[in-house]
């Protein structure tokens, strides 16, 4: 009799045991599943994370490369530079000023304010941090024929070339900088 019971249990149907093994094994995939999100929603943030720090060196070298491409009468030694050059079209103000690269307080700042010639008239200058968190600065300029130097002093004949070499003081090391002024200084400037 107690045969003849087993035979008639043979249903087609899971066992305890087997829904308990499915069960774990979804869990499995399941949990490898949420760590692979989780992955690869830390990767992203990170990308981003770079991609604007990245950004941020871009677009503040886009400043500099313009500024002193258009400069004249540079003046600098390997933590200041200073020049007279215009404006970038974005601030929509015209004329010549007065520019100073340096690093205040671990920023790096630009400071600008209107080119007079004759007695110097006491004229506001403006400041704008173009990043912060450095830890070095280095400006250096190639003169020909003697090649590079750690200061420029001759107002009337720019350097052939300005590098600008900025590290961070969490390591990190922007891409170096190296711009050529313009050969002939604009008409306005005389």
């Amino acid at each position: 009799m107690v045969r003849a019971a087993r035979r008639t249990r043979d249903d087609g149907g899971f066992t305890l045991l087997e829904l308990l093994i499915v069960i774990a094994i979804l869990g499995l995939i399941l949990a490898a599943l949420a760590n692979g999100v989780r992955f690869a929603g830390a990767a992203w943030q990170s990308q981003e994370r770079r991609s604007a720090r990245q950004g941020d060196s871009e677009a503040t070298w886009s400043v500099l490369r313009e500024l002193i491409v258009s400069g004249i009468g540079f003046e600098g030694d390997g933590n200041t530079l200073r020049f007279v050059s215009t404006l970038p079209t974005a601030l929509a103000r015209g004329g010549l000023y007065d520019v100073e690269l340096h690093v205040v307080s671990g920023r790096l700042v630009l400071d600008w304010r209107p080119h007079f010639k004759g007695p110097r008239l006491q004229a506001d200058t403006s400041e704008t941090e173009l990043t912060r968190g450095v830890g070095a600065l280095t400006l250096s300029y190639y003169v020909t024929p003697t090649g590079w130097q750690n200061t420029t002093r001759d107002k009337t004949k720019p350097p052939s070339l300005v590098r600008i070499a900025l590290s961070l003081g969490d390591g990190r090391v922007w891409p170096l900088l190296i711009v050529a002024p313009m050969v002939v200084p604009p008409a306005v400037a005389n």
